[in-house]
């Protein structure tokens, strides 16, 4: 009672939360009063060339510098001014002052208040005035001559310390004072109901949710199956959540869907040919995801740098795969219940959930779990409508696989053989009924399948927007199927290498699993093609895994563990046949020998793939980077080679791409990061690989000063995962897992080298 009593108040509150919200956007919509300063632009340093641009923009700062000359870098000169006015609320002596790199000059009713001319770096200029209550001007004008630039506007009032003058007390037209407090009341209430109404949707969506999984756990009480269901996903996602912070605010996982890029189709609202390497549709998934945070900050109640947002936008990213994993075993249990039995449903989805890859790309924003998890439920209505052929089934596949495609395009591979599969299934429907032309009138005359198909075509459309962007859609189908796909080839399209590739494959598959598992998942296949009652459902899965294979990995011709996932995830349900098969047995002492292997094989599992979070918690990158800041100061130049995301680090140091030996021999930086894991695959003959080998053979006047990598987390463990805990000896790489805990060298300049740690590892 007292949690429903509560439940109830809160949706009350967030109700007038809402309609306060509403009534507050109505009156922002009719107050004309712009909040901020009218900003002009000019492309030289004394305010005489044209204008290069004009806006209405928050309190001047660095940041409206850095916005108001968009994507691309303010140039080296320009100067600006800004003029309005603002509000005092209050009569006293006001302090006003710029921090500034280079000249600025601040005029308040005509006055001049703060001159801060000339050329020179940051540095804070104040000046002093006494204001009566009410609406006055202000004139500021900023100059950059060359280097770098900085700008803040700081006020305060009599003794107060100086602060940031907030945009809401700035307008760009100059009005009456009740008019202006009655502004700034609006805008202030609004900005305080959105923050808790954000608050307020929260706080009931947590209790919605508590409610709903007590009322769940209530109804099933007496089912076991469905509480170690609950257990289940509850700790796969704390296998996901762990280390889900790994490398921020950047990146170490490769293809990440970073904000710039989703932000970047935002402003342009997908269309007027913007396009992706990716479908649109997990873009919109991180947009309204963002949203929270894109209110708050366009309310200027967040204010935070770059790169923290980037962090920020990205680690919503990676949620937003924990909850795409927690849903794919949700779809997993379900269809396997469906096809199999309840029992093998949850031994399916407990296989899945420690699947190595599965919980590295269930905890980073790459784009494989939203679209496995959109594949899985297409899975759960394709079991059900070949089992039932109703109108409901056939549509919700329909939307879920368009929906698998458009977050992710090799999604298609998997939906080829289903035109057979649903071909057959009315021709075997109308054998059975005796009707004539049983083959025709099942594809033909299938008006079920054909609403299907309509609704899955007008999403597709829908998705890609293509009535208002087809030039874009033209252009992400011309690059995956051309620079996107053609030049990561690994093998040639002969016979031979083909066969090369499926050997390829097998291994992955392999290492993926682990060997017991990859075994269990190979006797659960031949059981359940074996066994009658459940044959026709593992046929219709070998069919998609074959489509799969056949129609989009063995057309590109080339593989990794990522690309297979979809099979994995089908392999899981073989699985769980099997598991629940060999516990079918006689029950007594007999069933102990069979529980405790069953154990076994998932203990081991487990703890090949937990090795995954481990490492992540333990990347050997954090170990470098402490002892770079402690070792190496910010006027040292270090020198570096590869992606960021494979490297520590280097916000706080003076970091430099160097890529050939001339280069390192002219820079001279103090000291050099090296890889060693991805240095192998590069070429020896090329100038990159000729200053690897003079490194690492200490030919180049640097020695290796420190070299490491992370234990593995249970070097008693048989038989461990090739490319978490191997010797990473390979040129390529196949497995995404590879980018964990890579062993990192750290070389130092003979003369006036910087890194000197106490024990040098080599």
């Amino acid at each position: 009672m007292y949690f429903s009593n509560r439940s109830t108040r809160g949706r009350a509150l967030l109700g007038a939360a809402t309609l306060l919200l509403a009534l507050l956007a109505i009156l922002r919509a009719l107050d004309p009063l712009p909040e901020g300063l009218y900003a002009i632009y000019f492309s030289d340093a004394n305010w005489s060339s044209s204008r290069a641009r004009s806006r209405i923009e928050p309190s001047p700062s660095t940041d409206s510098l850095l916005e108001a000359w968009g994507p691309s870098r303010p140039p080296e000169v320009f100067s600006t001014i800004w003029t309005g006015s603002f509000i005092a609320l209050r009569e006293g002596t006001y302090t006003f002052g710029t921090r500034s790199d280079d000249g600025a000059w601040v005029y308040v009713d005509g006055q001049l208040v703060v001159d801060d001319g000339g050329r020179h770096s940051a540095l804070v200029a104040t000046g002093r005035v006494h204001l009566d209550q009410g609406v006055h001007a202000i004139f500021i004008k900023y100059f950059q001559d060359g280097g770098s630039f900085h700008f803040d506007l700081l006020w305060a009032r009599d003794a107060a310390p100086l602060e940031l003058m907030p945009a809401w007390a700035l307008s760009a037209r100059h009005v009456n004072f009740s008019r202006f407090l009655a502004s700034v009341v609006v805008r202030r209430a609004w900005a305080a109901v959105v923050v808790l109404w954000v608050v307020g949707l929260a706080v009931v969506g947590v209790a919605w949710l508590r409610r709903f999984l007590m009322r769940w756990i209530s109804l099933r009480k007496d089912d076991p199956v469905s509480l170690v269901l609950v257990g289940v996903i509850i700790g796969s996602c704390a296998l996901n959540l762990g280390g889900v912070w790994w490398g921020l605010p950047g990146s170490w996982a490769g293809d990440e869907f970073a904000s710039p890029a989703v932000l970047e189709g935002l402003a342009k609202r997908f269309t007027g040919g913007w396009f992706d390497k990716y479908p649109p549709f997990h873009f919109y998934v991180l947009s309204a995801v963002y949203s929270p945070w894109l209110l708050l900050k366009s309310l200027r109640l967040i204010r935070v740098s770059d790169t923290f947002e980037f962090g920020a936008l990205l680690l919503l990213g990676r949620l937003t795969s924990v909850i795409a994993g927690a849903g794919t075993l949700i779809a997993v249990y379900v269809c396997g219940a469906d096809a199999f039995g309840k029992r093998a449903g949850l031994f399916a989805a407990a296989t899945l959930a420690v699947l190595t890859p599965f919980l590295y790309f269930a905890k980073t924003a790459n784009v494989e779990a939203p679209y496995v998890f959109w594949f899985a439920l297409s899975l759960v209505f394709y079991v059900r409508f070949a089992r039932t052929d109703t109108l409901r089934d056939a549509v919700l596949f329909s939307v879920a696989t368009t929906l698998a495609v458009c977050t992710k395009d090799q999604a298609y591979g998997l939906y080829l053989p289903v035109p057979f599969v649903i071909a057959y299934q009315g021709w075997r429907s109308n054998c059975e009924r005796r009707r004539s032309h049983p083959l025709l009138r099942g594809v033909l005359a299938n008006g079920r399948l054909g609403l299907a198909m309509v609704t899955g075509a007008a999403l597709f459309v829908a998705c890609y927007q293509i009535p208002f962007n087809t030039a874009g859609f033209i252009s992400h189908v011309r690059y995956i199927t051309g620079p996107g796909s053609q030049p990561y080839r690994m093998v040639e399209g002969t016979l031979g290498g083909r066969l090369t590739l499926l050997r390829l494959a097998a291994g992955l598959d392999e290492m993926a699993w682990g060997w017991p598992m990859c075994l269990v998942c190979l006797i659960g296949m031949v059981a359940a093609v074996k066994d009658s009652r459940t044959r026709r459902s593992a046929v219709y899965l070998l069919l998609m895994a074959m489509g799969y294979y056949i129609g989009f990995i063995d057309v590109i011709l080339y593989v990794y563990d990522r690309f297979l996932l979809p099979i994995y995830l089908m392999q899981s349900l073989f699985a769980g046949i099997a598991f629940d098969k060999f516990l079918r047995s006689p029950g007594g002492v007999r069933q102990i020998p069979r529980i405790a292997l069953v154990a076994t094989v998932f203990v081991y599992t487990f703890l090949y793939a937990a090795t995954v979070d481990v490492l992540m918690i333990r990347d050997s990158r954090y170990t470098v980077e402490r002892l770079l800041a402690a070792r190496v100061g910010p006027d040292r130049l270090v020198g570096t080679m590869f992606p960021v995301t494979v490297l520590p680090r280097l916000g706080g140091l003076h970091s430099m791409d160097i890529g050939t030996i001339d280069a390192l021999r002219q820079n001279a930086p103090a000291a050099y990061i090296l890889n060693a894991d991805y240095a192998r695959a590069v070429s020896r003959d090329s100038p990159l690989g000729r200053l690897i080998a003079g490194l690492q053979q200490e030919t180049l006047g640097y020695r290796l000063v420190f070299r490491y990598r992370s234990p593995a987390p249970w070097p008693w463990l048989p038989a461990p995962h090739h490319d978490l805990v191997g010797p990473r000896l390979e040129t390529a790489a196949y497995s995404e897992v590879r980018n964990i805990n890579p062993t990192i060298e750290i070389y130092s300049r003979e003369s006036g080298g910087a890194v000197s740690p106490p024990t040098a590892q080599r």
